[in-house]
């Protein structure tokens, strides 16, 4: 709905038109009106209507005055001029001078709806005119990243006819002509809650950082975000560089609390020598593997990776399973391999299906001693997947450490021989607590231990005696039993292990506090309520 103003000295005209015409139908809301032209200003400045109907003949401030006033200071508002026959030369003057139309007196009721019906169609024009506009700015605006995304890609990764360049940087709204340009490369150390969310918690940093400083364009590059940074600066351009990198990083940490390492790219003088700028980058974040974290890293070159003969890896996997049982020897063995790695200068990925193989062949050694370590991986692992998380090498050594002792403490703690004495125990019980005969002498057979030491350690391990233990097995047993099933007292006191039903009953209620048949009841109340 649209606001109109009505300024007119006549109450006659303006008391008529108040309620003559039908505001509402016509998609106008009357926010005011006015005697004189001075009152009307005030009126328009306080309330900002769309439209204004205008007498031209007013005492103070003329409507002719006023409509001079508000086309010069409110041009989106629409002007309709009441004039007299007489004054008619002067409402041409004014539709010269940018008022919307005019109208003679006297104004009659179908004249002014279908004036303002015309106007209300031109406000509804206009308007949806500005909104295409702003969705294609909006469009525009959106698109220029993907447009900067795939030029800076473009200059990187491939070769641009020099005659482009330009046409293409105006395009994408990227400078093409400072003094100097760089890109370094920013990847996280380690994660907030999962690598999307620490993406885009560092591109969000860095992206208002760049921007409200003028340093650059944030775009990505190889799954890291990257700075095409540019300066006209021709007095100390790397020390103002290094300054800004600086910067950045330590506002990550502060910001999300966690480190990155940043791989910086020599400043080049032109625009499309920037593929030479991103190769010193990416070679010094890729050298963080043997560098380590946190780190600002740069001027560093491509090294000639060695490619490691097939019996070298037989060798140190072999190595690896020998050294398992002392704990020492097998790190000695790992730190040796790292070592040795490091020298050879390896690929990444391949030291990567290394440490895999390795983290592989010392697992199933593992399940070899004892197929039941799988269970410390309840919730599954997937080696390879993880292996490739790690950032550095350090890492991966502490991570096959860490694993090889996790395994050593599991088949440790469960080649304890009261441990496996107890588990035997426990299931044995468990399978025949229902034979009335069932005594520690028939357990002690079962695994293979003499009564004296039985004792010992099923009280130590379990922190009750062997009768307790029984007893409260089978009463827990029996109280299932009374509560999910119609059997007969007598029927459970058999099939818990209790030959008699009388001494099951007084058991029972010694255990509990309540007979069998009272706890049948009670708990059956229970459940309906």
């Amino acid at each position: 709905m649209y606001k109109i103003a009505l300024i007119d000295d006549e109450a006659v005209v303006r008391d008529g038109m108040k309620d003559l015409i039908p505001w509402e139908e016509l998609g106008l809301e009357l926010i005011g009106t006015a005697e004189d032209g001075e009152k009307g200003l005030l009126l328009i400045q306080e309330m900002l209507p769309d439209i204004v109907l205008l007498d031209i003949n007013m005492p103070r401030l003329n409507g002719l005055d006023l409509a001079h006033i508000l086309t010069k200071n409110y041009p989106l508002i629409k002007i309709i001029l009441i004039s007299g026959y007489d004054e008619f030369h002067y409402a041409r003057q004014a539709l010269r001078m940018g008022v919307q139309d005019y109208i003679l007196k006297p104004v009659t009721k179908s004249e002014m709806v279908n004036l303002l019906y015309a106007i209300v169609g031109k406000l509804d024009e206009e308007r949806e005119q500005i909104r295409k506009e702003a969705d294609v700015l909006n469009k525009i605006e959106q698109s220029i990243p993907l447009i900067q995304q795939k030029l800076l890609e473009e200059l990187v990764f491939t070769e641009i006819e020099s005659s482009m360049i330009a046409k293409k940087c105006i395009k994408a709204n990227i400078p093409y002509n400072k003094a100097f340009y760089g890109i370094f490369l920013i990847d996280a150390d380690n994660q907030i809650e999962n690598k999307e969310l620490t993406y885009f918690a560092i591109q969000n940093i860095v992206s208002e950082m760049v921007v409200n400083k003028k340093w650059g364009i944030l775009f990505e590059l190889e799954e890291c975000n990257a700075v095409l940074y540019f300066t006209d600066e021709k007095e100390n351009p790397k020390d103002k560089y290094d300054e800004a990198i600086r910067y950045i990083k330590c506002a990550i940490t502060e910001l999300i609390g966690i480190t990155v390492t940043i791989g910086v790219g020599i400043l080049v003088n032109q625009i499309e020598e920037i593929s030479t700028s991103y190769q010193t980058a990416y070679y010094a974040l890729l050298s963080r593997f043997f560098q380590g974290t946190n780190k600002i890293i740069e001027n560093s070159k491509p090294y000639e990776v060695t490619k490691v003969h097939f019996a070298q890896w037989v060798q140190w996997e072999s190595e690896v399973i020998k050294s398992i049982e002392q704990k020492e020897a097998f790190e000695q063995v790992i730190n040796k391999i790292a070592n040795e790695v490091r020298k050879r200068k390896m690929a990444v990925k391949d030291i990567e299906e290394l440490w895999g193989n390795l983290a592989c062949a010392l697992f199933k050694k593992f399940m070899e001693i004892d197929p039941s370590i799988t269970e410390i991986f309840s919730e599954g692992i997937n080696l390879t997947e993880e292996i490739k998380n790690f950032k550095t090498l350090s890492d991966m050594q502490i991570w096959i450490k860490g694993l090889y002792e996790r395994c050593m403490n599991y088949i440790n703690d469960q080649a304890k021989p009261n441990k496996v004495h107890i588990k035997n125990i426990l299931g044995f019980i468990e399978e025949n607590y229902n034979m009335p005969d069932l005594s520690m002498k028939m357990v002690c057979d079962s695994v293979h231990i003499s009564a004296s030491h039985f004792s010992n350690i099923f009280k130590r391990e379990v922190g009750v005696t062997f009768v307790q233990y029984l007893t409260e097995y089978r009463i827990e047993k029996a109280k299932r039993l009374l509560k999910y099933t119609p059997l007969r007292t007598y029927e459970i006191s058999e099939a818990v292990g209790y030959a008699d039903p009388h001494y099951f009953s007084s058991t029972f209620k010694k255990a509990v506090g309540q007979s069998p048949s009272e706890y049948r009841k009670i708990s059956g109340e229970r459940e309906r309520k």
